[in-house]
């Protein structure tokens, strides 16, 4: 009587916190439509609550042998307390209170409690300006991806291969509300998969699913992944076990919320040896004719035009385009008159640092304001040796821009640009390197892209930051 006296104070106590923190931070209690964008834009710091969401794949298929942690950053001038409901497929919720120090960073373990297997996170701030960046790391390589801020009936994905390695993707319902989930699958050939088996996957309130899409996605060089609610809202992630000509990669990617006109990536770099391609998906049902634009410093450099037929996924190899630069870093934008889905994938020439492959999804929005997440924080790196290698800033705009980027916590600039109508200014090691979560402002909109190292090549391992409020 005694042992069971105490477990019921304990479950009482857990409920009493759990009510605690729900009353100033409640979870999602409602699918929510998105606004346009890249569901990546951090509450403002006077907001009720600040509520984000990850789901990594690791420890299942893709992720096997491999861990996951969360990066939080705070960019409250005060302290932020909150909470983490971490489930598996088969165990949980446990619940994990937290601490996040003013203008600063922690590194936690999403899946601290929980039985070895894939895990989803939700974390829940009394106030706004708290966000999460997941790095996931195993034999493979390791990858980082942003948690995003918001559930979705939508999220697409461009890239990825069941040709080789392993393909998975995580499907994690946070809200209070159930979720039915239909999976549509683009692939070079035009041809629509839509297996029977991916289609109607229910999801419970707090559930998480991880679907291994080899099995019935067999052998395709690269695919786009379209998924759908046709009932609630969840969050989608997808992570690929790679397997490259040089070796290995471990790509974790965010679904973007439904496709866009305009995808930005504000530093690419194709080495020697190395090869830099577009996907680009294109879910209607009509033909699209792509435009790929360079900046380059100092150059101009013709655009190209791709066509891609409809409901199909195409790669397009930038580093193969005759008069494109090799070894200098350049800024890309793909725009169509319809809207598509576009990854960009990167391989290393061989000999390379571990990982040699990776993919990143472009950024749909720009920003005069961006928080920059390292993959890790002073002294803990979330990866051995892991640090920003560079930082890239693109000007989208007519008139040239001028840049600040200062630390997050404050203190002297690490650096100060003028960024030229249509230009790109990438700053290196030296400036922005180390582990320290960096503010970029801008006198006018821009977008940005961090570089992170070790990798075996420029743009494996890259984040294009989160928006802040202006």
């Amino acid at each position: 009587m005694a042992g069971r006296t105490a477990a019921l104070v304990s479950v009482a106590a857990v409920l009493l916190g759990v009510a605690a923190v729900s009353a100033v931070a409640p979870p999602p209690a409602a699918p929510q439509v998105p606004p346009a964008g890249d569901a990546l834009a951090v509450a403002p710091a006077g907001s009720h609550a600040s509520s984000f969401f990850c789901a990594t794949g690791a420890g299942t298929d893709a992720g096997a042998g491999a861990t996951a942690s969360v990066v939080l950053t705070n960019t409250n001038r005060a302290a932020a307390e909150g909470l983490e409901t971490a489930v598996t497929q088969s165990a949980g919720p446990v619940l994990t209170r937290l601490t996040v120090p003013a203008l600063g960073s922690v590194v936690v373990d999403p899946a601290a409690g929980l039985p070895a297997g894939a895990s989803a996170s939700s974390f829940s701030f009394a106030s706004g300006g708290v966000t999460g960046t997941a790095v996931v790391a195993g034999p493979q390589g390791w990858s980082t991806a942003p948690c995003v801020t918001q559930v979705s009936p939508v999220w697409d994905f461009a890239g990825g291969s069941t040709a080789g390695g392993l393909l998975d993707l995580s499907l994690y319902n946070p809200t209070a509300a159930p979720a039915v989930v239909d999976v549509t699958f683009l692939t070079a050939s035009g041809t629509v998969l839509d297996p029977q088996a991916y289609q109607g996957i229910a999801l419970a309130p707090g559930q998480l699913v991880v679907e291994g899409l080899g099995a019935y996605v067999q052998n395709q060089p690269v695919v786009g992944t379209l998924v759908q609610s046709t009932s609630g809202a969840v969050v989608a992630t997808e992570l690929d076990q790679m397997a490259v000509p040089s070796g290995s990669g471990l790509a974790l990617l965010h679904g973007s919320p439904g496709p866009s006109t305009t995808w930005r990536f504000a530093q690419t770099t194709a080495v020697a040896g190395g090869t830099v391609a577009l996907d680009v998906a294109n879910p209607a049902a009509s033909s699209v004719v792509a435009r790929v634009t360079v900046s380059l410093p100092g150059a101009t450099v013709l655009p190209h035009d791709v066509t891609v037929p409809a409901r199909t996924v195409l790669t397009f190899a930038v580093s193969s385009v005759a008069g494109w630069p090799l070894g200098s870093p350049y800024s890309l934008t793909v725009t169509a008159p319809s809207p598509v889905i576009v990854g960009r994938t990167v391989v290393a020439p061989a000999g390379g640092a571990s990982p040699q492959g990776g993919i990143a999804g472009g950024t749909t929005t720009t920003s005069s304001s961006v928080l920059v997440v390292a993959p890790g924080v002073p002294g803990s790196p979330a990866v051995a040796g892991a640090s920003i290698r560079s930082l890239a800033v693109a000007n989208p705009g007519r008139a040239p821009v001028d840049v600040t980027v200062t630390p997050l916590g404050g203190g002297t600039p690490l650096a100060r640009s003028r960024v030229p109508a249509g230009g790109v200014v990438v700053l290196g090691t030296g400036q922005v390197g180390g582990l320290r979560p960096l503010r970029v402002a801008a006198s006018g909109p821009v977008t940005v892209e961090a570089d992170d190292a070790p990798t075996g090549a420029p743009g494996i391992v890259s984040s294009s930051g989160f928006a802040l409020p202006a």
